[in-house]
């Protein structure tokens, strides 16, 4: 089955219950499509969605949850994803979703889509959005493998952070005002299209096609490209060209349910999860095998075994966003943890240590020497980066291959050389 995908951003505050009854009120009135059969803030969805009675989703929604996911699977399988991470993390509010494709057979169903994604695109306000079929995206995002880009990361997938550029040009593109002030409105009405629109709060749209079924046509790629060229590629990811630095606006991001700017603060939750690192990595060994329980056994140390932990935690993260908040979820981390460094430690001859934090509290750590370079790792950091951030690139499997050949210190080296200039 392929799917349309749909994702929106905004750096807007969306907590609050009169926003959560707006965005419902809008998936009911707008496009059944959408007109979830199931929904809650995890998955397996538990709660049956009654449009006469919105009192429980709106509910979910302004508890202190991250997210609210939307599922129904007839006529046409959909889902839609809300999530508001950034209230803690100080990141763009996103909406996304798919639908199966074979509901854009008919313009009719084109015409509806858009119309709902125009209010929800209000609704936000949103800063940016596209819609294009997941095939595009693939071809033009998808790396494959672990690919280093212009943050430095070593990541899969390529133009996920608007921070970093944006994604691309695809079937319909949302420009919210911030980027029309950016590039400047006259690029935006000169700009080629297929059908351009200017919507009610000074964004812009464009079309590339009739149907985001269309974007494999000759033509269709050439129209991209001519977009992209005539608004400025440097501002545009390009999976040829990984590394390439993109001009960006300056996003202000609003706190929640103050809705005033806020400085985004990186919070480190380690002091919770573990305030006595001298005694967790004594205690390390028989943590990592509680993990090893947990599994029945199918854990055995190996870097392997670490591609079974990251599909854990990304799982449990849809439920539990914030795994500091609960003693049996701050059990499972100090269990990751402790298991992660102890891969590191029998397959690197690494020892266990404490060092301090970029934020001065202590951290659990592993050194060890590769290639005559002595390196530290911090298994918990990396544990709570990908349950919080949720980008398998950034997993343990990914960036123990990067520990054990040096290219992790090849890169930290780069970039202390690159602070200093």
């Amino acid at each position: 089955m392929n799917y349309i995908d749909i994702t929106m951003r905004s750096v807007h505050d969306w907590s609050n219950p009169e926003k959560a009854r707006e965005f419902l009120e809008i998936l009911v009135a707008e496009d059944d499509i959408f007109v979830p059969e199931k929904y809650d803030n995890r998955e397996p969805e538990r709660f049956v969605f009654d449009a006469k009675d919105l009192t429980k989703p709106i509910e979910i929604w302004t508890a202190h949850t991250a997210f609210l996911l939307l599922k129904r699977r007839k006529p046409f399988y959909s889902c839609l994803m809300i999530e508001w991470v950034y209230r803690e993390h100080g990141r763009f509010n996103r909406i996304t979703g798919s639908v199966d494709e074979r509901y854009f057979k008919t313009m009719d169903h084109i015409t509806q889509f858009l119309s709902f994604v125009r209010h929800i695109y209000l609704w936000g306000p949103m800063v940016h959005g596209y819609i294009c079929h997941t095939n595009d995206w693939n071809a033009k995002n998808y790396f494959g493998v672990p690919t280093r880009v212009a943050s430095g990361k070593m990541v899969s997938t390529g133009g996920l952070d608007l921070q970093e550029g944006l994604p691309g040009i695809y079937w319909a593109n949302f420009f919210g005002p911030l980027y029309v002030n950016f590039f400047g409105r006259e690029k935006f009405l000169t700009a080629p299209a297929y059908h351009k629109e200017e919507l009610p709060d000074g964004g812009l749209l464009l079309l590339t096609a009739p149907s985001p079924l269309d974007y494999g046509r000759p033509e269709v790629r050439a129209l991209e490209e001519a977009i992209m060229n005539h608004l400025g590629r440097d501002a545009f990811f390009e999976k040829a060209y990984p590394e390439k630095v993109c001009r960006v606006p300056q996003f202000t991001f609003e706190q929640a349910s103050l809705g005033r700017p806020i400085e985004v603060v990186a919070y480190d939750p380690v002091l919770k999860v573990i305030p006595d690192p001298l005694r967790f990595i004594q205690e390390a060994p028989s943590l990592a095998e509680a993990l090893v329980r947990r599994y029945k056994g199918k854990l055995d140390y190996s870097p392997e075994s670490l591609k079974q932990v990251d599909d854990f935690i990304l799982r449990k993260s849809y439920r539990h966003p914030h795994p500091w908040e609960r003693e049996t979820d701050r059990q499972l981390v100090r269990e990751l943890t402790a298991y992660f460094g102890e891969v590191l430690c029998r397959q690197l001859q690494g020892e266990w240590t404490v060092l301090q934090g970029s934020g001065g509290d202590p951290h659990p750590a592993v050194v060890f020497t590769v290639g005559g370079v002595k390196q530290d790792a911090w298994p918990f950091a990396r544990v709570i980066k990908l349950w919080v951030e949720r980008v398998r690139a950034d997993g343990l499997a990914i960036h123990y291959m990067l520990l054990q050949s040096g290219e992790w210190s090849r890169l930290e080296q780069h970039l202390k050389y690159l602070n200093k200039r």
